[in-house]
């Protein structure tokens, strides 16, 4: 599987592209694997999933300040460096409270033994929800929404330790990625662009993957309704009956 590779090299190249152009592009690096304590929790339950624009040291990638996320994955794990994050633009503790930022990610996640049934997961793992303390993402496909709370920014709360905690989340819930490597640009919103393109070269991709997942389950995405999102599908129960009855009938046809 090498559908991202290509996208992987894109990030590069607009890094390299941003350092040319006199923006400022920090390197961290971290050991996403370390048991050391961040200072804030991070797991299932660790944070409510909400913080209150009232609550708020800094808003990132609001509709006005522009935003732009997406996961890139690879079998080539030699392609994403370990513990790598890149930040383009100001840092959180540089950032004046209460002010908000555009806001830029993209995740790159390497394992030789990473499938394309891992991809859904790592889009996931995007969102954090409630499993960061301190920290809350809104989001709609390519788009992403955060907020630091006060008591977040009080305890240090930066891209690095953001990086870190992403990192640590995804490889937990993904055993077969081995490398992870993010990007972070809060410059501008005009140099969020070049990554919205890429952005919607993912989507295209991304789109075939799942339609192809679904086919594989005897289930046309563009006949269903909810577009393979059975969690919001009335008719689960139903589907479910139709592919257990197909499954039977392959094994008793073999």
């Amino acid at each position: 599987m090498a559908s991202f590779d290509e996208h992987i090299q894109a990030a590069r190249r607009y890094v390299d592209d941003k350092r040319r152009a006199g923006r400022r592009v920090r390197v961290f690096s971290c050991a996403a694997e370390t048991p050391n304590p961040l200072p804030f929790k991070v797991g299932p339950g660790a944070g409510t999933g909400l913080v209150m624009k009232s609550e708020a040291f800094v808003e990132l990638g609001s509709p006005t300040a522009g935003s732009c996320a997406f996961a890139l994955q690879t079998d080539r794990a030699s392609l994403v460096q370990h513990g790598r994050i890149i930040l383009i633009g100001p840092d959180i503790q540089e950032s004046p409270a209460g002010s908000t930022l555009p806001f830029g990610q993209v995740i790159m996640a390497g394992g030789e033994a990473v499938t394309e049934a891992d991809y859904p997961r790592l889009v996931e793992g995007q969102y954090v929800g409630d499993r960061i303390e301190g920290f809350m993402v809104k989001s709609t496909p390519g788009r992403i929404w955060g907020r630091v709370s006060n008591e977040a920014a009080t305890r240090g709360f930066s891209f690095e330790l953001l990086g870190s905690a992403v990192m640590k989340l995804i490889t937990s819930q993904i055993p077969r990625v081995t490398a992870v490597e993010m990007l972070f640009v809060t410059s501008s919103k005009s140099d969020l662009q070049p990554l919205n393109a890429i952005a919607a070269s993912v989507s295209e991709i991304a789109h075939s993957m799942k339609e192809r997942r679904w086919r594989e389950r005897g289930i046309d995405i563009y006949d269903c309704a909810f577009g393979g999102h059975c969690g919001s599908c009335p008719d689960k129960t139903v589907c479910d009956e139709v592919r257990r009855l197909a499954h039977t009938r392959k094994l008793l046809t073999r």
